[in-house]
Protein backbone atom coordinates (compact mmCIF):
# COMPACT_ATOMS: atom_id res chain seq x y z
CA UNK A 1 0.00 0.00 0.00
CA UNK A 2 1.27 3.50 -0.82
CA UNK A 3 2.20 5.82 1.96
CA UNK A 4 -0.24 8.59 2.75
CA UNK A 5 -0.73 11.62 4.97
CA UNK A 6 -2.95 10.79 7.94
CA UNK A 7 -3.48 12.17 11.44
CA UNK A 8 -0.52 11.43 13.68
CA UNK A 9 -0.95 7.90 15.03
CA UNK A 10 2.63 6.82 15.40
CA UNK A 11 4.83 5.73 12.52
CA UNK A 12 2.25 3.33 11.10
CA UNK A 13 -1.49 3.03 11.05
CA UNK A 14 -3.07 -0.41 10.60
CA UNK A 15 -6.68 -1.16 9.96
CA UNK A 16 -8.64 -4.30 9.02
CA UNK A 17 -10.38 -4.19 5.68
CA UNK A 18 -12.41 -7.38 5.29
CA UNK A 19 -9.67 -10.03 5.65
CA UNK A 20 -6.79 -7.87 4.46
CA UNK A 21 -4.59 -5.56 6.51
CA UNK A 22 -3.70 -2.20 4.97
CA UNK A 23 -0.56 -0.45 6.20
CA UNK A 24 -0.62 3.33 5.88
CA UNK A 25 2.74 4.65 7.05
CA UNK A 26 3.49 8.32 7.51
CA UNK A 27 5.60 9.50 4.53
CA UNK A 28 8.97 11.12 4.85
CA UNK A 29 8.56 14.82 5.46
CA UNK A 30 10.78 16.46 2.87
CA UNK A 31 10.49 19.49 0.63
CA UNK A 32 9.84 18.15 -2.86
CA UNK A 33 10.88 20.13 -5.95
CA UNK A 34 12.26 22.84 -3.66
CA UNK A 35 14.08 24.52 -6.56
CA UNK A 36 10.77 25.47 -8.16
CA UNK A 37 9.34 26.77 -4.87
CA UNK A 38 12.39 29.05 -4.48
CA UNK A 39 12.03 30.19 -8.09
CA UNK A 40 8.36 31.03 -7.55
CA UNK A 41 8.99 32.89 -4.28
CA UNK A 42 11.83 34.87 -5.90
CA UNK A 43 9.57 35.76 -8.83
CA UNK A 44 6.80 36.95 -6.47
CA UNK A 45 9.30 39.12 -4.56
CA UNK A 46 10.47 40.66 -7.85
CA UNK A 47 6.89 41.37 -8.98
CA UNK A 48 6.08 42.90 -5.58
CA UNK A 49 9.20 45.09 -5.69
CA UNK A 50 8.38 46.44 -9.17
CA UNK A 51 4.71 46.88 -8.27
CA UNK A 52 5.26 48.75 -5.01
CA UNK A 53 8.00 51.01 -6.40
CA UNK A 54 7.47 51.89 -10.05
CA UNK A 55 3.85 50.66 -10.28
CA UNK A 56 2.54 52.67 -7.34
CA UNK A 57 4.41 55.73 -8.63
CA UNK A 58 2.54 55.44 -11.94
CA UNK A 59 -0.82 55.11 -10.20
CA UNK A 60 -0.48 57.99 -7.73
CA UNK A 61 0.96 60.30 -10.37
CA UNK A 62 4.33 60.89 -8.71
CA UNK A 63 6.11 59.46 -11.74
CA UNK A 64 4.18 61.72 -14.12
CA UNK A 65 4.92 64.73 -11.90
CA UNK A 66 8.61 64.36 -12.76
CA UNK A 67 7.86 64.80 -16.47
CA UNK A 68 7.70 68.20 -18.24
CA UNK A 69 4.38 70.02 -17.95
CA UNK A 70 1.96 69.49 -20.81
CA UNK A 71 -0.44 71.84 -22.51
CA UNK A 72 -3.27 69.30 -22.41
CA UNK A 73 -4.00 66.92 -19.59
CA UNK A 74 -6.80 64.64 -18.48
CA UNK A 75 -9.96 66.29 -17.18
CA UNK A 76 -10.54 65.78 -13.48
CA UNK A 77 -12.51 62.67 -12.58
CA UNK A 78 -16.08 63.19 -11.47
CA UNK A 79 -16.14 62.11 -7.85
CA UNK A 80 -19.85 62.60 -7.39
CA UNK A 81 -21.60 59.45 -6.26
CA UNK A 82 -24.59 58.05 -8.08
CA UNK A 83 -27.91 58.30 -6.29
CA UNK A 84 -28.36 54.61 -6.97
CA UNK A 85 -24.93 53.53 -5.66
CA UNK A 86 -26.21 52.32 -2.26
CA UNK A 87 -29.08 50.37 -3.82
CA UNK A 88 -26.80 48.72 -6.39
CA UNK A 89 -24.22 47.82 -3.74
CA UNK A 90 -26.98 46.23 -1.66
CA UNK A 91 -28.12 44.25 -4.70
CA UNK A 92 -24.61 42.96 -5.32
CA UNK A 93 -24.34 41.81 -1.71
CA UNK A 94 -27.68 40.00 -2.04
CA UNK A 95 -26.42 38.24 -5.19
CA UNK A 96 -23.20 37.17 -3.47
CA UNK A 97 -25.08 35.68 -0.52
CA UNK A 98 -27.63 34.06 -2.80
CA UNK A 99 -24.87 32.55 -4.95
CA UNK A 100 -23.14 31.00 -1.94
CA UNK A 101 -26.36 29.67 -0.39
CA UNK A 102 -27.61 28.15 -3.65
CA UNK A 103 -24.20 26.57 -4.30
CA UNK A 104 -24.23 24.85 -0.91
CA UNK A 105 -27.78 23.63 -1.57
CA UNK A 106 -26.58 22.19 -4.88
CA UNK A 107 -23.78 20.34 -3.05
CA UNK A 108 -26.44 18.80 -0.78
CA UNK A 109 -28.48 17.77 -3.82
CA UNK A 110 -25.43 16.10 -5.36
CA UNK A 111 -25.26 13.68 -2.41
CA UNK A 112 -28.64 12.11 -3.12
CA UNK A 113 -29.08 12.85 -6.84
CA UNK A 114 -25.57 12.57 -8.25
CA UNK A 115 -26.39 10.30 -11.21
CA UNK A 116 -29.69 12.08 -11.91
CA UNK A 117 -27.93 15.44 -12.16
CA UNK A 118 -25.50 14.01 -14.68
CA UNK A 119 -28.40 12.68 -16.79
CA UNK A 120 -30.23 16.01 -16.58
CA UNK A 121 -27.17 18.14 -17.39
CA UNK A 122 -26.29 16.04 -20.45
CA UNK A 123 -29.88 16.08 -21.75
CA UNK A 124 -30.03 19.83 -21.12
CA UNK A 125 -26.97 20.41 -23.32
CA UNK A 126 -28.47 18.26 -26.09
CA UNK A 127 -31.77 20.15 -25.85
CA UNK A 128 -29.94 23.49 -25.88
CA UNK A 129 -28.19 22.68 -29.16
CA UNK A 130 -31.47 21.46 -30.66
CA UNK A 131 -33.09 24.80 -29.77
CA UNK A 132 -30.11 26.69 -31.20
CA UNK A 133 -30.42 24.62 -34.37
CA UNK A 134 -34.06 25.64 -34.79
CA UNK A 135 -33.29 29.29 -34.06
CA UNK A 136 -30.48 29.40 -36.61
CA UNK A 137 -32.59 27.82 -39.32
CA UNK A 138 -35.53 30.12 -38.53
CA UNK A 139 -33.38 33.26 -39.01
CA UNK A 140 -31.80 31.91 -42.21
CA UNK A 141 -28.39 30.97 -40.79
CA UNK A 142 -27.98 27.58 -42.49
CA UNK A 143 -24.31 27.14 -41.55
CA UNK A 144 -25.01 27.91 -37.88
CA UNK A 145 -27.98 25.54 -37.90
CA UNK A 146 -25.96 22.72 -39.41
CA UNK A 147 -23.16 23.26 -36.92
CA UNK A 148 -25.53 23.15 -33.93
CA UNK A 149 -27.32 20.10 -35.32
CA UNK A 150 -24.04 18.22 -35.78
CA UNK A 151 -23.00 19.12 -32.25
CA UNK A 152 -26.34 17.93 -30.87
CA UNK A 153 -25.91 14.64 -32.77
CA UNK A 154 -22.39 14.19 -31.37
CA UNK A 155 -23.68 14.79 -27.84
CA UNK A 156 -26.45 12.21 -28.38
CA UNK A 157 -23.89 9.64 -29.49
CA UNK A 158 -21.69 10.52 -26.53
CA UNK A 159 -24.60 10.15 -24.11
CA UNK A 160 -25.49 6.74 -25.53
CA UNK A 161 -21.84 5.58 -25.38
CA UNK A 162 -21.27 6.61 -21.74
CA UNK A 163 -24.75 5.80 -20.41
CA UNK A 164 -23.51 2.74 -18.49
CA UNK A 165 -20.82 4.88 -16.79
CA UNK A 166 -23.15 7.53 -15.41
CA UNK A 167 -24.13 5.54 -12.32
CA UNK A 168 -20.45 5.19 -11.43
CA UNK A 169 -19.79 8.90 -11.98
CA UNK A 170 -22.87 9.79 -9.91
CA UNK A 171 -21.65 7.62 -7.04
CA UNK A 172 -18.23 9.27 -7.28
CA UNK A 173 -19.89 12.70 -7.05
CA UNK A 174 -22.10 11.65 -4.11
CA UNK A 175 -19.19 10.25 -2.07
CA UNK A 176 -17.11 13.37 -2.71
CA UNK A 177 -19.90 15.67 -1.54
CA UNK A 178 -20.51 13.42 1.49
CA UNK A 179 -16.85 13.80 2.44
CA UNK A 180 -17.00 17.58 2.04
CA UNK A 181 -19.82 17.76 4.59
CA UNK A 182 -17.16 17.00 7.20
CA UNK A 183 -15.01 19.97 6.13
CA UNK A 184 -17.10 23.16 5.75
CA UNK A 185 -13.95 25.23 6.27
CA UNK A 186 -12.80 24.11 2.83
CA UNK A 187 -15.45 26.32 1.27
CA UNK A 188 -14.33 29.25 3.41
CA UNK A 189 -10.76 28.58 2.27
CA UNK A 190 -11.92 28.56 -1.37
CA UNK A 191 -13.30 32.09 -1.04
CA UNK A 192 -10.14 33.17 0.78
CA UNK A 193 -8.18 31.81 -2.20
CA UNK A 194 -10.42 33.87 -4.49
CA UNK A 195 -9.55 37.03 -2.55
CA UNK A 196 -5.87 36.10 -2.64
CA UNK A 197 -6.11 35.62 -6.40
CA UNK A 198 -7.68 39.06 -6.70
CA UNK A 199 -4.81 40.50 -4.65
CA UNK A 200 -2.32 38.79 -6.98
CA UNK A 201 -4.03 40.32 -10.02
CA UNK A 202 -3.82 43.80 -8.48
CA UNK A 203 -0.13 43.30 -7.61
CA UNK A 204 0.64 41.99 -11.09
CA UNK A 205 -1.15 44.94 -12.72
CA UNK A 206 0.94 47.33 -10.63
CA UNK A 207 4.08 45.51 -11.76
CA UNK A 208 2.88 45.72 -15.36
CA UNK A 209 2.43 49.49 -15.02
CA UNK A 210 5.84 49.75 -13.40
CA UNK A 211 7.38 47.81 -16.28
CA UNK A 212 5.67 49.76 -19.07
CA UNK A 213 6.12 53.17 -17.34
CA UNK A 214 3.56 55.07 -19.47
CA UNK A 215 4.61 58.34 -17.82
CA UNK A 216 8.07 58.08 -19.43
CA UNK A 217 6.50 59.03 -22.76
CA UNK A 218 5.66 62.55 -21.71
CA UNK A 219 3.87 64.00 -24.70
CA UNK A 220 3.29 64.36 -28.40
CA UNK A 221 4.56 67.56 -29.98
CA UNK A 222 2.05 69.17 -32.35
CA UNK A 223 1.70 72.51 -34.07
CA UNK A 224 -0.97 73.53 -31.54
CA UNK A 225 0.77 72.35 -28.39
CA UNK A 226 2.04 69.28 -26.54
CA UNK A 227 -0.50 66.59 -25.85
CA UNK A 228 -0.40 64.04 -23.07
CA UNK A 229 0.47 60.83 -24.91
CA UNK A 230 -2.21 58.99 -22.95
CA UNK A 231 -4.78 61.14 -24.77
CA UNK A 232 -3.48 59.99 -28.14
CA UNK A 233 -4.21 56.80 -30.05
CA UNK A 234 -2.51 55.33 -33.09
CA UNK A 235 -4.76 54.53 -36.04
CA UNK A 236 -3.88 52.37 -39.03
CA UNK A 237 -3.95 53.58 -42.63
CA UNK A 238 -7.43 53.14 -44.06
CA UNK A 239 -7.16 54.86 -47.43
CA UNK A 240 -8.35 51.73 -49.17
CA UNK A 241 -10.45 48.69 -48.33
CA UNK A 242 -9.23 45.09 -48.17
CA UNK A 243 -10.48 44.45 -51.71
CA UNK A 244 -8.29 47.26 -53.00
CA UNK A 245 -11.04 49.83 -53.58
CA UNK A 246 -10.48 53.42 -52.47
CA UNK A 247 -11.98 54.69 -49.22
CA UNK A 248 -13.50 58.10 -50.10
CA UNK A 249 -13.47 59.32 -46.48
CA UNK A 250 -10.43 57.85 -44.76
CA UNK A 251 -9.97 58.68 -41.09
CA UNK A 252 -6.25 58.04 -41.52
CA UNK A 253 -4.82 58.71 -44.97
CA UNK A 254 -1.14 58.26 -44.16
CA UNK A 255 0.43 54.90 -44.98
CA UNK A 256 2.73 55.46 -42.00
CA UNK A 257 -0.29 55.56 -39.74
CA UNK A 258 -1.77 58.47 -37.82
CA UNK A 259 -1.75 59.76 -34.28
CA UNK A 260 -5.01 61.28 -33.08
CA UNK A 261 -4.96 63.39 -29.91
CA UNK A 262 -7.56 65.25 -27.85
CA UNK A 263 -7.34 67.33 -24.69
CA UNK A 264 -9.98 65.29 -22.85
CA UNK A 265 -12.42 68.18 -22.69
CA UNK A 266 -13.53 68.27 -26.30
CA UNK A 267 -11.84 71.62 -26.86
CA UNK A 268 -8.89 70.81 -29.11
CA UNK A 269 -7.90 67.89 -31.26
CA UNK A 270 -5.12 67.07 -33.64
CA UNK A 271 -4.16 64.31 -36.05
CA UNK A 272 -0.64 63.78 -37.32
CA UNK A 273 0.72 61.72 -40.17
CA UNK A 274 2.82 59.39 -38.04
CA UNK A 275 2.15 56.83 -35.32
CA UNK A 276 2.02 57.84 -31.68
CA UNK A 277 5.07 57.21 -29.49
CA UNK A 278 4.98 53.60 -28.40
CA UNK A 279 4.02 52.82 -24.81
CA UNK A 280 4.66 49.16 -24.25
CA UNK A 281 7.29 46.47 -23.87
CA UNK A 282 9.23 44.04 -25.97
CA UNK A 283 7.79 40.68 -26.91
CA UNK A 284 10.15 38.73 -24.64
CA UNK A 285 9.34 40.78 -21.56
CA UNK A 286 5.61 40.65 -22.34
CA UNK A 287 5.81 36.85 -22.59
CA UNK A 288 7.63 36.68 -19.24
CA UNK A 289 4.97 38.86 -17.61
CA UNK A 290 2.23 36.62 -18.99
CA UNK A 291 3.93 33.56 -17.50
CA UNK A 292 4.18 35.41 -14.20
CA UNK A 293 0.46 36.26 -14.22
CA UNK A 294 -0.72 32.74 -15.02
CA UNK A 295 1.83 31.11 -12.73
CA UNK A 296 0.69 33.06 -9.68
CA UNK A 297 -3.02 32.43 -10.29
CA UNK A 298 -2.50 28.75 -11.05
CA UNK A 299 -0.37 28.17 -7.93
CA UNK A 300 -3.07 29.70 -5.71
CA UNK A 301 -5.75 27.48 -7.30
CA UNK A 302 -3.62 24.35 -6.99
CA UNK A 303 -2.74 25.01 -3.35
CA UNK A 304 -6.49 25.02 -2.70
CA UNK A 305 -6.86 21.83 -4.76
CA UNK A 306 -4.14 20.05 -2.74
CA UNK A 307 -5.67 21.27 0.52
CA UNK A 308 -9.00 19.73 -0.46
CA UNK A 309 -7.36 16.52 -1.68
CA UNK A 310 -5.43 16.04 1.55
CA UNK A 311 -8.51 16.57 3.74
CA UNK A 312 -10.76 14.28 1.66
CA UNK A 313 -8.09 11.56 1.58
CA UNK A 314 -7.88 11.75 5.36
CA UNK A 315 -11.64 11.15 5.49
CA UNK A 316 -11.31 8.19 3.09
CA UNK A 317 -8.53 6.37 4.91
CA UNK A 318 -9.22 7.20 8.55
CA UNK A 319 -12.08 7.00 11.04
CA UNK A 320 -10.35 9.48 13.33
CA UNK A 321 -10.09 12.70 11.34
CA UNK A 322 -8.10 14.47 14.04
CA UNK A 323 -8.64 18.02 15.22
CA UNK A 324 -7.38 20.02 12.22
CA UNK A 325 -7.38 17.94 9.00
CA UNK A 326 -7.93 20.98 6.76
CA UNK A 327 -5.25 23.05 8.50
CA UNK A 328 -2.81 20.12 8.37
CA UNK A 329 -3.50 19.60 4.67
CA UNK A 330 -3.05 23.32 3.97
CA UNK A 331 0.24 23.32 5.88
CA UNK A 332 1.57 20.43 3.76
CA UNK A 333 0.44 22.15 0.56
CA UNK A 334 2.30 25.33 1.53
CA UNK A 335 5.48 23.59 2.70
CA UNK A 336 6.47 20.05 1.71
CA UNK A 337 4.37 19.96 -1.48
CA UNK A 338 4.68 23.60 -2.48
CA UNK A 339 7.58 23.03 -4.87
CA UNK A 340 5.67 20.29 -6.69
CA UNK A 341 2.63 22.57 -6.96
CA UNK A 342 4.81 25.33 -8.43
CA UNK A 343 6.41 22.88 -10.88
CA UNK A 344 3.14 21.60 -12.30
CA UNK A 345 1.61 25.08 -12.33
CA UNK A 346 4.58 26.48 -14.26
CA UNK A 347 3.97 24.06 -17.13
CA UNK A 348 0.36 25.20 -17.41
CA UNK A 349 1.36 28.87 -17.13
CA UNK A 350 3.84 28.57 -20.01
CA UNK A 351 1.21 26.99 -22.24
CA UNK A 352 -1.34 29.69 -21.36
CA UNK A 353 1.22 32.41 -22.08
CA UNK A 354 2.07 30.90 -25.48
CA UNK A 355 -1.62 30.75 -26.37
CA UNK A 356 -2.06 34.41 -25.42
CA UNK A 357 0.91 35.37 -27.59
CA UNK A 358 -0.65 33.46 -30.49
CA UNK A 359 -3.92 35.35 -29.98
CA UNK A 360 -1.96 38.57 -30.36
CA UNK A 361 -0.26 37.18 -33.47
CA UNK A 362 -3.64 36.40 -35.05
CA UNK A 363 -3.94 40.11 -35.81
CA UNK A 364 -1.54 39.41 -38.68
CA UNK A 365 -4.05 38.60 -41.42
CA UNK A 366 -1.47 36.90 -43.63
CA UNK A 367 -0.90 34.09 -41.11
CA UNK A 368 -4.23 34.16 -39.27
CA UNK A 369 -5.25 30.61 -40.19
CA UNK A 370 -1.85 29.18 -39.21
CA UNK A 371 -1.87 30.81 -35.78
CA UNK A 372 -5.48 29.77 -35.25
CA UNK A 373 -4.67 26.10 -35.89
CA UNK A 374 -1.60 26.18 -33.62
CA UNK A 375 -3.58 27.89 -30.88
CA UNK A 376 -6.32 25.25 -31.15
CA UNK A 377 -3.78 22.43 -30.82
CA UNK A 378 -2.16 24.12 -27.83
CA UNK A 379 -5.60 24.56 -26.29
CA UNK A 380 -6.16 20.80 -26.46
CA UNK A 381 -2.74 20.14 -24.93
CA UNK A 382 -3.44 22.68 -22.19
CA UNK A 383 -6.78 21.03 -21.33
CA UNK A 384 -5.16 17.59 -21.16
CA UNK A 385 -2.34 18.96 -18.99
CA UNK A 386 -4.83 20.53 -16.60
CA UNK A 387 -6.67 17.20 -16.28
CA UNK A 388 -3.35 15.44 -15.74
CA UNK A 389 -2.32 17.98 -13.09
CA UNK A 390 -5.62 17.61 -11.23
CA UNK A 391 -4.89 13.95 -10.56
CA UNK A 392 -1.14 14.42 -10.16
CA UNK A 393 -1.71 16.94 -7.37
CA UNK A 394 -4.02 14.44 -5.68
CA UNK A 395 -1.08 12.03 -5.46
CA UNK A 396 1.10 14.91 -4.25
CA UNK A 397 -1.38 15.72 -1.48
CA UNK A 398 -2.22 12.13 -0.48
CA UNK A 399 1.16 10.42 -0.65
CA UNK A 400 3.66 13.28 -0.52
CA UNK A 401 5.10 12.51 -3.97
CA UNK A 402 7.19 14.98 -5.92
CA UNK A 403 5.69 16.08 -9.23
CA UNK A 404 7.59 13.59 -11.39
CA UNK A 405 6.62 10.62 -9.25
CA UNK A 406 3.04 11.85 -9.08
CA UNK A 407 3.00 12.10 -12.87
CA UNK A 408 4.14 8.49 -13.19
CA UNK A 409 1.39 7.42 -10.77
CA UNK A 410 -1.21 9.22 -12.91
CA UNK A 411 0.03 7.47 -16.06
CA UNK A 412 -0.22 4.15 -14.24
CA UNK A 413 -3.78 5.01 -13.18
CA UNK A 414 -4.74 5.94 -16.74
CA UNK A 415 -3.26 2.67 -17.95
CA UNK A 416 -5.19 0.75 -15.30
CA UNK A 417 -8.55 2.45 -15.75
CA UNK A 418 -8.42 3.26 -19.45
CA UNK A 419 -10.91 5.89 -20.60
CA UNK A 420 -12.84 5.70 -17.33
CA UNK A 421 -10.86 8.60 -15.87
CA UNK A 422 -11.60 10.98 -18.75
CA UNK A 423 -15.26 9.92 -19.03
CA UNK A 424 -15.81 10.26 -15.29
CA UNK A 425 -14.15 13.67 -15.27
CA UNK A 426 -16.18 14.95 -18.21
CA UNK A 427 -19.55 13.73 -16.90
CA UNK A 428 -19.08 15.22 -13.45
CA UNK A 429 -17.72 18.52 -14.77
CA UNK A 430 -20.84 18.82 -16.96
CA UNK A 431 -23.05 18.36 -13.89
CA UNK A 432 -21.08 20.95 -11.93
CA UNK A 433 -21.15 23.45 -14.81
CA UNK A 434 -24.90 22.87 -15.11
CA UNK A 435 -25.27 23.70 -11.42
CA UNK A 436 -23.15 26.86 -11.76
CA UNK A 437 -25.27 28.07 -14.68
CA UNK A 438 -28.45 27.38 -12.72
CA UNK A 439 -27.18 29.34 -9.72
CA UNK A 440 -26.17 32.20 -12.02
CA UNK A 441 -29.61 32.41 -13.62
CA UNK A 442 -31.41 32.32 -10.26
CA UNK A 443 -29.09 35.02 -8.92
CA UNK A 444 -29.93 37.10 -12.00
CA UNK A 445 -33.64 36.66 -11.29
CA UNK A 446 -33.08 37.70 -7.67
CA UNK A 447 -31.19 40.78 -8.90
CA UNK A 448 -34.16 41.69 -11.10
CA UNK A 449 -36.67 41.25 -8.27
CA UNK A 450 -34.42 43.30 -5.99
CA UNK A 451 -34.22 46.08 -8.59
CA UNK A 452 -38.00 46.17 -8.82
CA UNK A 453 -38.45 46.14 -5.06
CA UNK A 454 -36.14 49.14 -4.49
CA UNK A 455 -37.54 50.95 -7.54
CA UNK A 456 -34.17 51.04 -9.27
CA UNK A 457 -34.06 53.07 -12.48
CA UNK A 458 -34.70 51.06 -15.66
CA UNK A 459 -31.29 52.25 -16.89
CA UNK A 460 -29.58 50.30 -14.09
CA UNK A 461 -31.87 47.26 -13.96
CA UNK A 462 -30.42 45.44 -16.99
CA UNK A 463 -26.76 45.90 -15.87
CA UNK A 464 -27.82 44.80 -12.38
CA UNK A 465 -29.30 41.58 -13.74
CA UNK A 466 -26.21 40.85 -15.86
CA UNK A 467 -23.88 41.49 -12.95
CA UNK A 468 -26.12 39.33 -10.74
CA UNK A 469 -25.83 36.43 -13.18
CA UNK A 470 -22.06 36.82 -13.30
CA UNK A 471 -21.75 37.01 -9.51
CA UNK A 472 -24.00 33.97 -9.01
CA UNK A 473 -22.04 31.98 -11.56
CA UNK A 474 -18.74 33.09 -10.03
CA UNK A 475 -19.75 32.19 -6.47
CA UNK A 476 -21.00 28.80 -7.67
CA UNK A 477 -17.81 28.17 -9.64
CA UNK A 478 -15.67 28.84 -6.57
CA UNK A 479 -17.82 26.57 -4.38
CA UNK A 480 -18.06 23.78 -6.93
CA UNK A 481 -14.32 23.90 -7.63
CA UNK A 482 -13.94 22.39 -4.15
CA UNK A 483 -16.37 19.63 -5.18
CA UNK A 484 -14.36 19.05 -8.36
CA UNK A 485 -11.16 18.63 -6.31
CA UNK A 486 -12.93 16.24 -3.94
CA UNK A 487 -14.24 14.18 -6.87
CA UNK A 488 -10.74 13.77 -8.30
CA UNK A 489 -9.44 12.75 -4.86
CA UNK A 490 -12.17 10.15 -4.35
CA UNK A 491 -11.41 8.74 -7.79
CA UNK A 492 -7.70 8.40 -6.96
CA UNK A 493 -8.48 6.82 -3.58
CA UNK A 494 -10.88 4.43 -5.29
CA UNK A 495 -8.23 3.50 -7.87
CA UNK A 496 -5.58 2.87 -5.19
CA UNK A 497 -7.61 1.32 -2.38
CA UNK A 498 -11.39 1.02 -2.95
CA UNK A 499 -12.05 -1.06 0.16
CA UNK A 500 -10.81 1.43 2.76
CA UNK A 501 -14.00 3.47 2.89
CA UNK A 502 -16.00 0.36 3.93
CA UNK A 503 -13.88 0.14 7.07
CA UNK A 504 -13.63 3.86 7.84
CA UNK A 505 -17.12 4.95 6.74
CA UNK A 506 -19.25 1.85 6.12
CA UNK A 507 -22.49 3.82 5.81
CA UNK A 508 -21.15 5.90 2.92
CA UNK A 509 -19.43 2.88 1.44
CA UNK A 510 -22.63 0.84 1.37
CA UNK A 511 -24.66 3.79 0.11
CA UNK A 512 -22.30 4.20 -2.85
CA UNK A 513 -21.44 0.55 -3.32
CA UNK A 514 -21.65 0.99 -7.09
CA UNK A 515 -18.14 2.41 -6.88
CA UNK A 516 -16.82 -0.95 -5.81
CA UNK A 517 -18.94 -3.37 -7.82
CA UNK A 518 -18.31 -2.02 -11.32
CA UNK A 519 -15.45 -4.32 -12.25
CA UNK A 520 -15.74 -3.30 -15.89
CA UNK A 521 -14.30 0.07 -14.90
CA UNK A 522 -10.89 -1.56 -14.59
CA UNK A 523 -8.63 -2.54 -17.42
CA UNK A 524 -7.26 -0.30 -20.10
CA UNK A 525 -9.13 -1.97 -22.92
CA UNK A 526 -11.88 0.67 -23.01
Amino acid sequence: MKQGFLPDQGNAYSQQVNTATVELAAPEKKFNDAWCALLFIGHVILIAFIGFTDGVAEVDGSAAAEQPSLDYVYPETDTGSSKYAAEMLGGLCVCVVMGIVLSMIYVKICISLGASLIHVSTKFMIGLYVVLTLINFSVGSVLGGVFCFVFAAILCCWYYAVYSRIEFAGANLAVACEALQQFPTLFVAAFAALLLNFGWIVLWCLAMLGTIKPSTVSGVETDIGTFDSRLCISTAYDGEYEDGSVNPNPTCASTAGCCSCADGTGGASWEGDSSCPAVGMGGGLYFAMLISFYWGSTVISNVMHCTTAGAVATWWFSKDLGMTPVADSFFRACTYSFGSICFGSLLVAILKAIRQMLKEAEKNKNAQMFFCVIQCLLGIIESLLEIFNRYAFCYVAIYGYDFRKAGKAVFDMFKKLGWTTIINDDLIENALSFGAMGVGLIAGLVAYLYSVSVDLSATYTAPMVIVGICIGFGMASVTLSVVSSAVATVFVCFAENPESVFSTHPEQGNKSGVLFTNDDMFGGSD
